[in-house]
């Protein structure tokens, strides 16, 4: 299943599904897209699930416009999404960027259609300190990534990804390949204006409005978005449920993805 849904500002998103069964559905990270999830989406439909992936406006399929790359909008845009579909009784898996997202759309849209939430390596509730906040990594760290974008957006990819796996060197160089060509699919706008999203939005007022199951998988050695956010999340959303993954980083969706699966398959039930 593949579809082009319009959304926010005649926006077209990119969709693909595989499977049948209970729906679960993916947000991706910056600044890849849905490929991200592969090995996700080899493996539980085998389980009776359908796997739905979502491009964000800007990257992998989807429409590549000049605004709109914020919360809200994205929001809005995964609304968009579930309504064209009919989508019911969902489970939301959002990883880091795309967790802050998920988290967003439970409160900006009371979690329509949403039943169970699972939030990966989530960026959220902030993903750089602040004055009040002294969890997640330091805004300079931001500001390095976008300068690097302007200057030579693939070698900003490359290195973002030796930072992004907890063993890069034992990841093929065929992996690597695909790893960059994912953001390379994005629009180097939308890479810049995730990013200054990422670095300034706090979602700290959205956790108290979730009210559904909520699982939040994180990699204890993650250096992305630090450990501390799990924390933070799980004292936020009532009755939630934190998994730590050993030893893992950022890309633990990869290099523990039998682990993850074995988690979402138990949580989805």
């Amino acid at each position: 299943m593949s579809h082009k849904i319009k959304a926010v500002n005649g926006v077209n998103i990119n969709v693909e599904g595989v499977g049948t069964g209970k729906p679960i559905v993916f947000l991706h990270g910056w600044p890849v897209n849905h490929k991200m999830f592969e090995y996700q989406f080899t493996e539980l439909p085998k389980h009776g699930y359908r796997c739905i992936g979502i491009d964000l406006r800007g990257f992998g399929d989807s429409d590549k416009p000049w605004d709109g790359y914020n919360y809200d909008s994205m929001a809005d845009d995964l609304r968009a999404v579930l309504d064209a579909l009919n989508l019911q009784g969902v489970t939301l898996v959002g990883f880091s960027m795309g967790g802050a997202i998920a988290i967003h759309y439970m409160a900006r849209h009371q979690g329509s259609g949403v039943t169970k939430l699972a939030l990966l390596g989530a960026a959220a509730p902030c993903f750089t300190k602040r004055e009040d906040f002294p969890y997640g990594i330091d805004k300079a760290a931001v500001d390095d990534l976008i300068r690097q974008t302007y200057a030579d957006r693939p070698l900003m990819l490359k290195n973002f990804s030796e930072i992004f796996f907890a063993n890069p060197q034992k990841l093929s160089p065929e992996f690597k390949i695909w790893n960059l060509s994912l953001g390379l699919a994005a629009s180097a706008y939308a890479t810049v204006q995730c990013a200054i999203e990422l670095r300034d939005r706090d979602l700290r007022g959205d956790l108290a409005t979730i009210r559904i199951p909520t699982l939040i998988l994180h990699g204890s050695d993650d250096k992305i978005c630090l450990f501390d956010l799990a924390t933070v999340m799980h004292d936020g959303i009532k009755d939630s449920e934190l998994v730590s993954i050993k030893k893992a980083g950022h890309g633990f969706y990869y290099e523990e993805k039998e682990k993850v699966n074995a988690e979402l398959v138990r949580f989805v039930g």
